[in-house]
């Protein structure tokens, strides 16, 4: 079972993700789609009145910063490149509500209309002329980057008025939302703001592995324009193990000569000139492998002081852009090779339900089925690497750790350095894909200076344009719950003084790692009667499981002193784990 680690006596903390407080209807850009179930501003199409690709209905959101939109199409289409079903899509908004002016569409007088495909924005807020805009003149981002039969959409709303009127369209079917001589006007709720808790650089606990994935930029680590950029952004972070991209021509002494101006420390620096990639530790690498020719693996020595077991990091930059063949055929040999490793008689063993992390710049633009590939294991050559399947150790699928910023709750890792009309938009490319079976996200964020407070920005030594200077990517930093070796827990306590904890905690979204410090053992069905409405799943590391929804108990009690993984549908405040 997870053994939760002692500290002072206080043996048995409850270790979650972290929360932060939701403000009403908040939205997170990100690509997933679970916090709009409670928008009920929402348009809905007429049926197979289209040619093309099918509008089936759009909801409408905001918050102080931004106009939200969640567009949802009858197959799956690629927003910026005609890959799969050639989409034209448009978003025209009439910022001051009046078909008088602006660009005449659909009966309302459109000032901004976005052409996603052709990646621009028509700007007809001039009466004497139309301009070309690019989306980042308006904070357009749209998500996700890959093929998707949904979208959403933020748009900085500083030029609107209070009310707006909307109008979507698909031009290659010529399909309309709304239809029929209809108007859809939204007005701004000014009372919804972000409210967001800014997630500090700090670890929660010194023993959790903080683990960073960078794309560089064509050699950024010594390139002596930016290098002062990186050695701040590398500092602030303070990883345990970095995997950096675009390091084909950075040797093991340029990254020496880079480290030794660095108060931190890296003994271990693994290059692959021939991939790119290029892995920095803390702690040594037992192996290494090339996976496929812009894979590589690490399998990294943790120490026997701290942590139970050791950790294979993966590292990952596969081929970009319009090359959807290269980068299937890359996580096809990315499963091959982690179903080879959990096989007993592999080109590598590794010991049953050692942690596994996939890091990197994914180049993920193109086909879902790539995603899907990392994600469940589902090879699409077959005859050449096998039948794949669920990749983590409990026969499940790899967890991708969604980050945002530590000041925004948009999740893009790519931008354009210098954007003008015709650029993609924001984009999610940087990725950390982990096995949440055996190790568990205390906390993730993405390191764009750009968007952090002045007070966040000095107490981690950053200037507000690093991460811009630096690199087109932003780094994506996790830090994870491993678990302990016997050794450390007998150095910290041990089992004999664990006290009991009786407070409030607050649940995530998704799956969370909590501690039972109870005075006395108790049935499952008991401990969760308070979230019986919320709770998907709970589970030990021994696999056993109570579903609810199943009537099933497979857990038995909750023993003190041991963690257990819980799955809630939402959020939940104030759970009191041992007080009903």
């Amino acid at each position: 079972m997870y053994k939760l680690p002692f500290m002072n006596k206080l043996v048995y903390l409850f270790l979650l993700i972290p929360t932060f407080t939701i403000a009403q209807n908040l939205i997170k850009i990100d690509g997933f789609f679970d916090d709009w179930i409670s928008i009920n501003k929402t348009y809905f199409d007429s049926e197979f009145d289209s040619q093309s690709t099918e509008l089936l209905n759009f909801s409408v959101s905001n918050d102080n910063e931004y106009l939200f939109l969640r567009i949802k199409l009858g197959n799956e289409i690629d927003l910026t490149e005609p890959y799969l079903n050639p989409a034209e899509l448009f978003i025209y908004i009439d910022a001051d509500n009046n078909s008088s002016t602006g660009y005449a569409t659909n009966n309302i007088g459109s000032e901004y209309g976005i052409n996603f495909l052709g990646k621009f924005i028509f700007d007809d807020s001039n009466i004497n002329f139309v301009d070309t805009l690019s989306f980042y003149d308006l904070d357009v981002i749209p998500l996700p980057t890959i093929t998707s039969d949904e979208f959403e959409i933020a748009i900085n709303r500083s030029l609107f008025s209070d009310t707006i009127a909307i109008s979507i369209k698909e031009s290659i079917g010529n399909d309309k939302m709304p239809d029929n001589g209809e108007v859809f006007t939204y007005a701004f709720d000014n009372s919804i703001f972000s409210n967001i808790q800014s997630t500090d650089f700090s670890k929660n606990e010194p023993t959790h592995l903080r683990l960073m994935t960078y794309n560089v930029l064509s050699n950024g680590l010594i390139n002596n324009n930016r290098v002062d950029e990186h050695k701040r952004i590398f500092g602030s972070a303070n990883a345990d193990i970095i995997t950096f991209q675009e390091c084909g021509n950075t040797d093991y002494n340029d990254v020496l000569g880079f480290l030794n101006t660095s108060p931190i420390y890296y003994p271990y620096i693994y290059p692959d000139l021939n991939s790119g990639n290029l892995t920095i530790s803390k702690f040594p690498s037992i192996q290494s492998w090339q996976v496929a020719n812009k894979i590589d693996a690490e399998l990294i020595d943790l120490p026997d002081s701290i942590y139970a077991t050791d950790i294979l990091i993966l590292n990952g930059h596969p081929p970009c852009c319009g090359n959807n063949q290269g980068r299937q055929e890359h996580f096809d040999a990315l499963i091959q090779f982690i179903h080879d490793a959990k096989t007993v008689g592999g080109v590598i063993d590794l010991p049953i339900n050692t942690p596994i992390s996939f890091s990197g710049d994914m180049n993920l633009v193109g086909y879902s089925e790539q995603y899907y590939t990392i994600v469940n294991g589902t090879i699409s050559d077959t005859e050449t690497f096998g039948n794949g399947g669920f990749p983590d150790w409990d026969n499940s699928s790899f967890k991708d750790q969604v980050s945002y910023f530590n000041d925004k709750n948009v999740a893009y890792t790519w931008d354009s350095s210098n954007p003008s009309a015709g650029d993609f938009p924001p984009g999610r490319l940087d990725f950390i894909f982990f096995t949440n079976s055996v190790m568990t996200c205390d906390k993730s964020f993405v390191i764009s200076t750009e968007h952090m407070s002045p007070d966040l920005l000095e107490g981690n030594n950053l200037l507000w344009n690093d991460t811009k200077n630096a690199s087109d990517h932003f780094p994506v930093v996790a830090d994870f719950i491993i678990e302990f070796s016997d050794e450390y827990i007998q150095n910290n306590g041990g089992n004999n003084e664990i006290e009991c904890f009786n407070y409030n905690i607050n649940l995530n979204q998704g799956w969370n790692l909590i501690g039972f410090g109870c005075e006395s053992n108790k049935e499952a069905e008991v401990v969760f009667i308070p979230i019986i409405d919320h709770l998907i799943i709970a589970k030990d590391g021994f696999g056993n499981a109570y579903l609810p929804s199943w009537n099933f108990n497979g857990l038995g009690n909750l023993e003190r002193g041991f963690g257990y993984q819980i799955k809630i549908a939402e959020g939940i405040e104030n759970y009191n784990i041992c007080n009903h």
